[in-house]
C-alpha cells in the first residue's frame, strides 16, 4: 500500500479463502478489464484512484476499493454524473443535464468497443504475441542500463509525487540489483495520467535488518520491483 503508514494493518490470514466471498465481488472482478479498457488498460491510474480514497474506504476490503476506485475514474473521466450510480441504487432517475462530460458519439463508440471485447474473436498468435505489446507497458529504452544484476545500489529520496510506485519503507535504504527486467513505461506519470517514456526496471533485493533492523525475522529478503529514476549507486 505504498509504504504508507495511515494504511498499515494486521494482514489477517483466513483458512481455506474461497477466491470470492459474494457474487458482487465476482461482478467487479468481471467488469474490470471493460472499465480499464476505457482508460487504455492504466492500471496504474485504478492504483492512483484507490489511493484517493478515504481510509475507511480503502480498508473496507479488496474489491470494495477497485468498485469505488472505477465509479470515481469514470466519473472523472465523463462517463458517469456524479451521484449517478448513487441515485440509480436509489430508484431515482439521475440528472444527466449537461453533468456528462463525454459526447453521445463518444459514448457510443466505447460501448460497441465493449461489446466487441465480449466476444473477441482474435486468433490464438494474435493473443499471444500481438495484444500484449499492444496493451502492455514494456517498451525499448533509448539509453543503456545504468545498473546491472550484482550492483549495490540505493533507493532515491527525491521530491515527493502524487503517485509512485516506490515503497515509501524503501526510500534511503541499501539493496542488490538481482534482475534486470527491461524496459516499461514509467509507472508513476501513467498513474497521474501524464506523459511516460519508457525506463529501465530492475529487481532490487533488499535484507530485511536494513529494512527493520534487529526487529527483522531471520534471513528475511524483500525483493521490489524500481525503476531506474527511483534508484542510485550505494
Amino acid at each position: 500500500m505504498g509504504g504508507r503508514s495511515e494504511h498499515y494493518a494486521r494482514v489477517v490470514r483466513e483458512p481455506n479463502e474461497p477466491v470470492f466471498h459474494t457474487q458482487w465481488e465476482r461482478r467487479v472482478f468481471g467488469i474490470a478489464p471493460f472499465v480499464l479498457l476505457l482508460f487504455r488498460g492504466n492500471t496504474e491510474r485504478l492504483r492512483f484512484a484507490m489511493e484517493q480514497l478515504p481510509r475507511e474506504q480503502y480498508l473496507s476490503g479488496y474489491y470494495q476499493r477497485w468498485l469505488r476506485a472505477f465509479e470515481q475514474m469514470l466519473v472523472e473521466a465523463g462517463y458517469l454524473a456524479p451521484g449517478e450510480v448513487d441515485a440509480r441504487l436509489d430508484g431515482r432517475a439521475p440528472a444527466l443535464d449537461g453533468a456528462r462530460a463525454r459526447s453521445p458519439v463518444r459514448l457510443a463508440v466505447a460501448a460497441r468497443l465493449i461489446r466487441a471485447n465480449l466476444r473477441s474473436r482474435f486468433p490464438p498468435w494474435v493473443s499471444a504475441r500481438v495484444l500484449p505489446r499492444v496493451t502492455g507497458t514494456m517498451r525499448p529504452a533509448r539509453a543503456a542500463p545504468r545498473f546491472a544484476p550484482g550492483d549495490r545500489v540505493r533507493v532515491r529520496a527525491q521530491a515527493a509525487r502524487a503517485f509512485t510506485r516506490k515503497p515509501g519503507y524503501l526510500i534511503g535504504k541499501p539493496g542488490v540489483v538481482s534482475a534486470h527486467q527491461g524496459a516499461a513505461l514509467f509507472a508513476d506519470a501513467r498513474g497521474e495520467g501524464r506523459r511516460a517514456g519508457s525506463q529501465h526496471l530492475y529487481t532490487v533485493a533488499f535484507d530485511g535488518r536494513d529494512l527493520w533492523g534487529e526487529a527483522a525475522e531471520p534471513a528475511t529478503e524483500v525483493r521490489v520491483d524500481l525503476f531506474e529514476s527511483h534508484l542510485e549507486p550505494a
